[in-house]
């Protein structure tokens, strides 16, 4: 079936419209930029073929974008790596500090905790130190609210020896 747009003479087929619509309702990957450039090519007038240069240019475009969503699905596994890492290294060095005496402020700025780190913890994405404050009691510590971090406070006593 022929029609007229603008004066120029197409071919226009229901399937390819129908193909062409679906294609843009959804999201248009690179599977959807190949079957419409074989459509084109395959419909193109035969009197009045499309020029070299459009179709070099067509692939210059789908090579760029496939190298683009390379390079976009490379850095996202990057970035996940870097996450990992990120995560891996702060349990590692919250680690480190068991039986490390710490001193932090706590969530609220305000509050002082000090004691002996005993675990890790990772809560809410973050790591925490379980500390044994000076009473006894455990508290959490955020690990980016430690103050100082020392060897653990020991209490030394003399030994006396009573001759008999």
């Amino acid at each position: 079936m022929s029609n007229t747009i603008n004066g120029a003479n197409s071919l226009s087929y229901t399937n390819d419209n129908q193909a062409i619509a679906k294609a843009v309702d959804k999201a248009m990957g690179k599977d959807d930029f190949l079957k419409l450039l074989v459509a084109q090519m395959q419909n193109q007038d035969p009197m009045n073929p499309t020029d070299n240069k459009d179709s070099i240019a067509q692939l210059a475009q789908f090579s760029s974008l496939e190298q683009m969503n390379n390079i976009s699905t490379a850095m996202n596994a990057l970035s996940q790596s870097m996450v990992n890492f990120s995560q891996q290294s702060s349990l590692t060095q919250g680690a480190a500090m068991i039986g490390k005496w710490v001193s932090g402020v706590d969530t609220d700025g305000k509050t002082s905790l000090e004691g002996t780190v005993e675990a890790v913890k990772w809560l809410d994405g973050n790591p925490k130190l379980q500390i044994r404050k000076g009473d006894g009691t455990l508290a959490d510590l955020e690990m980016s609210l430690i103050t100082l971090v020392e060897e653990p406070k020991t209490t030394t006593t003399t030994a006396t020896t009573v001759a008999p």
